[in-house]
């Protein structure tokens, strides 16, 4: 009987644990993600075959100094080295996460 309720344990504790993955595994991000950030900033990214497209705040073009699209994150550097990180939500949108020298935002982007 304690064998059994281990194997079980085990068994859920797997499931539990490859489910948020298999989920941010097969996120589709193409398109174009857009949303407010904390500091008030409207963030648009364009994002079409695995590639980073353009990325723009408050309408200004950011210049985009690199850029990864991954299974379970997006990440782009921009040319005066701020970061930013796209990672999927459970319920389709992305949490966007910005890092500058002395500042940082973030906001939930939809896709449009």
């Amino acid at each position: 009987m304690l064998v059994r309720r281990a194997f079980i344990s085990v068994i859920s504790a797997a499931a539990l644990f490859s489910a948020p993955m298999a989920s941010a595994a097969d996120f589709d991000w193409n398109g174009t993600w857009s949303g407010k950030g904390g500091n008030g900033r409207t963030t648009v990214i364009k994002i079409a075959n695995g590639k980073v497209l353009s990325w723009s705040s408050n309408g200004q073009s950011q210049k985009i100094g690199g850029s990864a699209v991954g299974k379970s994150s997006v990440s782009i550097t921009h040319a005066e080295g701020a970061k930013v990180t796209l990672s999927p939500k459970k319920d389709g949108t992305v949490s966007y996460n910005w890092r500058g020298t002395n500042a940082s935002s973030s906001a939930i982007l939809k896709k449009s």
